[in-house]
């Protein structure tokens, strides 16, 4: 299952919105169902009550008496927002039946939705400022616009139109490190001109023989045998510009990827082995081709 760190699901900001905003859950309730209206994503009662049969204090609540959808609100309070009532399947052409929101919906929002800027804002409202400039590389490696100017100017627009949402340390936190990729960007631009026609690169794209994290777990390994400087010379940010020149990846996707609390992420089967392979690939190359003088 994909880090909550690193994704936008309602699931997770609907139960953290309800713990730690609970003043303005409400205007929160609101924005989902009007999305959820737009989308046309409700859930018929009949269809949630047939989910819930099996749950045993549902039933015992049924068998009490209790019927319909009051049980599974007591249950899961702030979970489901009642929406209109639409026609009952074969029913008669009077009846009809209340539709639901469900808050807890584990669908990913991504950039092609029009309100992703909102319930962007509210993914920075909701993380602690110590992973915020983990959270923010990552979403700047994952936007599908050209460039790094394209993806801070969303960042300032969202900022600016989602004030209300953002508490001051937040906002600082988030300009520290606009700033810092600005900063970057202008020492950079020479580096841009050189590779400046090179292919942009994509996941398992076969350009080079890694991928990007693979790529990430060679620096890894580089770093602690000495073939390159170790990172208390080395740091992420200058291994990942490094590299970045290399092979075309994102220098600040590959920072991320070496920050310790993602090796063991990165280090799986697959990418073990095809590391190996690699370097594997490099020995015997040297063996066949470089000879002495």
């Amino acid at each position: 299952m994909e880090d909550s760190r690193y994704s936008i699901r309602i699931i997770d900001l609907s139960i953290r919105e309800h713990i730690y905003y609970p003043d303005t859950f409400s205007d929160y309730c609101d924005a989902v169902t009007f999305m959820f209206r737009k989308q046309k994503k409700q859930i018929l009662e009949d269809e949630i009550i047939e989910a819930f049969k099996d749950n045993p204090d549902i039933q015992k609540e049924w068998e009490r008496g209790n019927q319909g959808m009051h049980p599974i609100e007591t249950k899961f309070p702030n979970r489901f927002k009642r929406d209109t009532i639409y026609p009952k399947a074969g029913g008669e052409e009077n009846e009809g039946i209340w539709g639901w929101f469900d808050l807890w919906d584990i669908d990913e929002i991504t950039q092609d939705n029009d309100m992703y800027d909102l319930f962007f804002a509210y993914k920075l409202r909701q993380t602690d400022l110590l992973i915020m400039d983990d959270v923010l590389n990552y979403f700047h490696g994952n936007y599908t616009g050209t460039d790094t100017v394209d993806f801070i100017r969303f960042l300032k627009l969202t900022l600016r139109k989602h004030s209300r949402l953002l508490e001051p340390e937040i906002r600082d936190t988030i300009n520290e490190w606009i700033a810092e990729r600005e900063k970057d960007s202008a020492l950079s631009g020479t580096m841009e001109a050189r590779t400046k026609g090179r292919p942009k690169r994509q996941r398992d794209d076969k350009v080079t023989l890694l991928n990007q994290e693979q790529t990430a777990l060679l620096i890894y390994c580089l770093r602690e045998t000495r073939v390159i400087f170790s990172d208390e010379f080395l740091n992420n940010k200058e291994a990942g510009q490094a590299f970045s020149i290399l092979t075309g990846y994102s220098a600040d996707t590959i920072r991320q990827n070496l920050n310790k609390s993602e090796l063991s992420n990165l280090a799986t089967v697959k990418n073990i082995e095809v590391v190996e392979k690699a370097l594997q690939a490099v020995v015997k190359y040297v063996c066949d081709n470089i000879k002495p003088e």
